[in-house]
């Protein structure tokens, strides 16, 4: 996307960093020598922060299903498996792009992932 070439040994490494999330994501981050890979520690920082916000928005949506009443937190548990299923579809989509060798930025976390500094 942004031409840069990337190794062909590289990209199935790049997109077993989103395999299970912040694990994979840590362990490819600081494995050698996928750690001096660009393209490979992209996808690891982009796999990290895109877990911790798939399990923030567990947590939140979770709480509020606790302490709200039954109509309320049934509907609520129902947009809760829908966003989960879409969480699910677009995290397959992000290992096919790092799997072409695609450097695909979510638009909001990728910006969070580079200003972290991991």
């Amino acid at each position: 996307m942004d031409g840069e070439a990337t190794r062909p040994q590289s990209r199935p490494i790049a997109a077993l960093t989103y395999l299970l999330g912040f694990v994979t994501g840590v362990i490819f981050l600081y494995l050698e020598p996928y750690d001096k890979d660009d393209f490979v520690r992209f996808h690891a920082r982009q796999s990290i922060v895109f877990s911790i916000a798939w399990f923030v928005v567990n947590v939140i949506l979770g709480v509020f299903i606790a302490i709200l009443p039954g109509g309320l937190s049934r509907v609520l548990a129902t947009i809760e498996g829908l966003l989960n299923f879409a969480f699910a579809i677009f995290w397959v989509f992000l290992m096919y792009k790092a799997y072409s060798g695609e450097k695909y930025r979510i638009p909001e976390l990728a910006d969070w992932a580079d200003s972290m500094g991991f």
